[in-house]
């Protein structure tokens, strides 16, 4: 693995497959399942990008890796935009950065629908442009006009910073889009922002969005569910808890308590929960944030919300949509589009 490829660590291209099991004198391999496609299956068995495998002494030592992250995968999402003729442009929403996605072919169904797109990154990757990749791909596959919110970041800005200027934008795009044609969407942080401004529209009694899509959402900060254990070096996008990943929690939530649902949704109030608009949630089977997902999924069922979930065979964390070039990317926006179909657009 080559050490200048920082943006694949991005979610920009290929990551998954070889890992050391806990005790084991011998690397283990995990075979991709024949039913992936040859693209799928490339990342699946792929090498474990370097970036989340090891922690930081400090905070501050979190600056740099973002500087170096945000330069690499902006130019790699600048260039993405550019192939599928998705138009960005700068912009602010209640004095928030933002982005604006444009894409090519803007259908009239969908002219008056906004995607409201939180990126991941731990709370600490993916300022700027560096965050829109996956709402780059959704823009281009399902024809939308999508805000993707550049909030504040730890180690510099730490909680609450992201989830007051992920709900501020929010409630400023209300003053110009009714709620009802509004979906908001994100993946691991973002999935879990994505349901903590769920949350906190609920508590403000501001107007819901129409549906949410959470993709392996990041729902308890803690090391807690049977996942952040058992794919444990299976998943090799995250690969595991106790890298950047815990030097991420440190940095955001500090001395906070994780059980907050403001950091970590799993543990909202059922009354609460049960004001939720549709809900997607997305794991794999490897995934490291798989158990994340279906307690969430659990959580929105006992609540009596409406709440779907999808898991897809052998991938790991986000990766459904790391490989641009695989059919099962595409697959997966066809899926979430059929969702947005049911919501958004019924």
């Amino acid at each position: 693995m080559k050490k200048s490829a920082l943006s694949i660590v991005l979610g920009l291209s290929l990551a998954i497959g070889w890992v050391s099991m806990a005790g084991a004198a011998e690397e283990k391999h995990f075979p991709a399942p024949t039913t992936l496609s040859p693209e799928m299956s490339a990342s699946v068995t792929a090498a474990p990008p370097p970036l989340w495998l090891n922690g930081v002494a400090k905070p501050a030592d979190i600056t740099p890796i973002a500087k170096a992250y945000a330069e690499s995968a902006a130019k790699a999402a600048i260039d993405m935009a550019a192939r599928y003729g998705v138009k960005l442009e700068e912009t602010t929403l209640g004095g928030v950065p933002a982005w604006v996605l444009t894409p090519a072919n803007l259908s009239s169904e969908k002219a008056d629908k906004i995607i409201f797109h939180i990126h991941g990154g731990g709370y600490i990757l993916g300022h700027g442009a560096a965050g829109t990749g996956e709402a780059i791909l959704m823009a281009a596959h399902e024809g939308y006009k999508i805000v993707s919110v550049d909030y504040r970041m730890a180690p510099e800005h730490p909680y609450p910073a992201a989830i007051d200027d992920a709900f501020k934008a929010y409630r400023a795009l209300l003053e110009k889009v009714p709620a009802k044609n509004i979906a908001v969407f994100g993946t691991s942080t973002g999935g879990a922002m994505t349901l903590i401004l769920g949350i906190q529209a609920a508590e403000a009694g501001v107007d819901m969005p129409a549906a949410l899509i959470s993709g392996t959402p990041w729902s308890d900060m803690d090391k807690v569910g049977d996942t952040y254990y058992t794919n444990e070096h299976v998943d090799n996008i995250l690969v595991t808890y106790d890298g950047l990943i815990k030097s991420a929690v440190e940095a955001y939530a500090g001395k906070n308590d994780l059980r907050d649902p403001h950091i970590s949704p799993v543990y909202a109030d059922e009354k609460i929960l049960a004001k939720f608009p549709p809900t997607l949630l997305v794991s794999g089977t490897r995934d490291l944030f798989l158990s994340n997902t279906v307690r969430m999924h659990e959580r929105l069922l006992l609540a009596d919300a409406h709440a779907e979930l999808i898991v897809y065979e052998a991938i790991s964390h986000a990766q459904y949509y790391l490989n641009e070039k695989a059919p099962e990317t595409r697959k997966h926006y066809r899926l979430l589009g059929k969702f947005l179909e049911r919501t958004l657009l019924k």
